[in-house]
């Protein structure tokens, strides 16, 4: 099974262990998409969902793996729709975490959005007055004031450590435009591949990712009191969901 990571600008790593109890029925390989984590940086004109396609397709193909299974979590389950439509005849299942299959705004969380907005304004202001900005600094700090919108306060230190422990953020900002753009709304009719589509009860991308359950062969679960993390939140419940999926 593949797992493809979230972001932009994360990497397999805030998984940890959490996917170990699925090692029993599956080989896990955690995926790095270019750019992110271990994997090499490029041109940033090649940061594209359908690049990122590409390359997954690519790695089958170096691995010798003839059928492969995806688990996307949010982002990662951006390029999982995409793999299921250009690759579908490579592809044995698809599972698909805190995804949509439209980009949009996401209501409440009031909170957050006014200090998002004064970040924003303190570094327009700051690049004004000194005609320099640390997109690297700036980047670190939308993530890691954005925590109460992705995690509970429990994991508030984890998340923390592991934003500050990536080198370089700048990429969140390269796939704007890229992250804006994703929609295959029109196309989930196309997917055969069965599909498994987990949400936490309490994440905020729920109510944008209900469409998804057009997909025709799939199902759709959600775990109770979880946020965009519930294989964090509740690794026993996430973990029986996905392997009664994947024994069927």
């Amino acid at each position: 099974m593949y797992v493809l990571h979230g972001g932009p600008g994360l990497d397999h790593r805030y998984f940890g262990r959490s996917l170990a109890e699925l090692e029993k029925v599956r080989e896990l390989y955690y995926i790095d998409f270019r750019g992110h984590g271990k994997s090499s940086k490029a041109d940033k004109l090649t940061y594209t969902f359908e690049t990122f396609t590409n390359d997954i397709e690519a790695l089958r193909e170096g691995l010798g793996h003839k059928t492969i299974d995806i688990l996307g979590h949010s982002m990662g389950g951006f390029v999982g729709l995409l793999y299921s439509l250009q690759f579908s005849h490579n592809l044995d299942s698809l599972i698909l975490v805190g995804t949509v299959a439209k980009m949009s705004g996401i209501t409440g969380h009031n909170t957050v959005k006014i200090k998002l907005k004064y970040l924003y304004l303190k570094n327009k202001l700051q690049y004004r007055i000194h005609k320099t900005l640390d997109i690297d600094a700036f980047a670190r700090d939308i993530l890691l004031i954005s925590w109460p919108i992705y995690v509970h306060k429990n994991l508030r230190q984890i998340y923390s450590d592991y934003i500050n422990s990536i080198n370089d953020l700048r990429i969140l900002f390269d796939m704007q435009k890229e992250l804006a753009g994703f929609n295959v709304s029109d196309k989930l009719d196309r997917i055969q591949t069965p599909t498994l589509i987990i949400f936490g009860e309490n994440d905020a991308f729920l109510t944008n990712g209900r469409p998804l359950k057009e997909i025709r062969n799939s199902r759709f679960s959600v775990i109770p009191s979880a946020k965009h993390l519930p294989f964090l939140d509740d690794e026993k419940d996430f973990n029986l969901i996905v392997r009664e999926f994947l024994m069927e």
